[in-house]
């Protein structure tokens, strides 16, 4: 009975230590973001362009990145251990509309709105806008299960509006906030290039904001892909566009994640902890699907949180289209050859949820396209350069939408 005694204590106690260590990286965390937006606001920011930069004459894709593949990239995988500290717990709690985009706040200055997209679905959005000047702005979109309050978006907005940029963090549909408005699922891209776009013609119409550009993460990589694309139609992307650690095939990429792999592979993990929000996921949405046959399938188990059969049952039955369909509209293989704005899409060798090979797909696809960079980094796991090399992301993000924003 001692020895259970004592295991049951040392459980107790493993389980007392990590919730006081997340506790303790969420405060310093939140503490972090707030220190360095009130040193913003007490230095003040540049009335305009970094010192030095030259507005080039004719801007080019190939002329931005000849330097930015100037810039040393000297990655640490230290650099993961903070990611998963920062992000790990907030996407377990994204996955639930009463818990969803909670845990990290923008500024008290940023204004937190609902937008309509083009389909008329409403969407969340924070926004933060410099009011002495007109100002180039920047619309920064997260990933799959993820939300405009993850610790990367906030960071990221934060620090660009250090810059001088104005900035707008979107809840894209079914995520973030935005769930709690709508029962609209999520597109794999899709939809939410419209999104995107919705944000970046809320940004445009104000005579505070003189052009606009997109960044994407993940999931957002392929909204920004489609919103590159959809801005022929949509011209409102006017600031060049980044798309970070994004994919080919979303049908492929679908089915990748939700294909449970060897124990000893490095993406199980990552498996279990999309399995599960989707689990998680599909018990909150029971509380407001009506209809027999979805609830049907959202009743299942934690072994039938499947993210195919709720593509084929749920999502795309919702837009009216078949599974090819969905999955055809949400592949940025099948129409990045066709894109006519800057498009830069930054990709990892050792990405584990977004294989390298999904760039070698696209690479061939925009070999004849001016418009569209494949730019392949040796490191940077899945979305973590910010982490793993954060003077390199920053340099390459301002020097980027610099060089091809608006600075009348």
């Amino acid at each position: 009975m001692r020895f259970i005694a004592r295991q049951i204590k040392r459980l107790v106690l493993g389980v007392l230590l990590l919730v006081g260590g997340l506790a303790a990286a969420v405060v310093a965390t939140d503490f972090g973001l707030r220190l360095r937006y009130h040193t913003i606001k007490q230095t003040g920011v540049p009335q305009g362009p970094p010192p030095g930069f030259e507005s080039p004459g004719e801007r080019t894709l190939s002329g931005v990145m000849e330097g930015l593949e100037q810039v040393p990239f000297e990655p640490s995988y230290l650099g993961i251990i903070p990611a998963a500290l920062n992000n790990n717990l907030l996407l377990a709690l994204n996955a639930m509309r009463a818990t969803s985009a909670r845990m990290y706040q923008y500024p008290a200055d940023f204004e937190n709105t609902v937008i309509e997209s083009f389909d008329g679905t409403p969407i969340t959005v924070a926004v933060g806008i410099h009011g002495d000047r007109p100002r180039p702005a920047i619309v920064m979109s997260h990933g799959f299960m993820g939300s405009k309050n993850d610790h990367y978006i906030i960071d990221s907005a934060i620090t660009a509006y250090g810059w001088g940029f104005n900035v707008l963090g979107i809840d894209l549909r079914n995520f973030g906030r935005s769930q709690a408005l709508t029962h609209t699922p999520t597109s794999a891209g899709w939809k939410e290039g419209e999104d995107l776009l919705a944000a970046a013609k809320y940004l445009g119409e104000m005579p505070e904001v003189t052009s606009v550009g997109i960044m994407g993460f993940s999931m957002g990589a392929g909204s920004t892909m489609r919103a590159a694309y959809m801005a022929k139609e949509y011209p409102y992307l006017t600031g060049g566009a980044i798309a970070w650690n994004g994919y080919s095939d979303a049908g492929r990429m679908i089915e990748y994640i939700g294909t449970r792999p060897p124990l000893n592979n490095p993406f199980y993990p990552v498996y279990l902890g999309f399995r599960l929000m989707h689990f998680m996921r599909r018990r909150d949405m029971l509380g407001y699907v009506t209809d027999p046959e979805q609830r049907k399938h959202l009743e299942g188990g934690f072994h039938d949180a499947d993210f195919c059969s709720y593509v084929e049952e749920i999502a795309a039955p919702h837009y009216g289209v078949t599974a090819e369909e969905y999955y055809r509209n949400a592949s940025p293989r099948e129409y990045l050859a066709d894109v006519e704005v800057p498009l830069l899409v930054v990709h990892a060798a050792d990405d584990p949820i977004c294989p390298a090979s999904e760039m070698d797909e696209l690479q061939e696809v925009v070999s004849e396209n001016p418009n569209v960079n494949i730019w392949m980094l040796p490191t940077g796991n899945h979305c973590l350069f910010r982490y793993m090399y954060r003077n390199w992301y920053e340099t390459v993000m301002r020097d980027y939408f610099t060089y091809w924003a608006t600075w009348d």
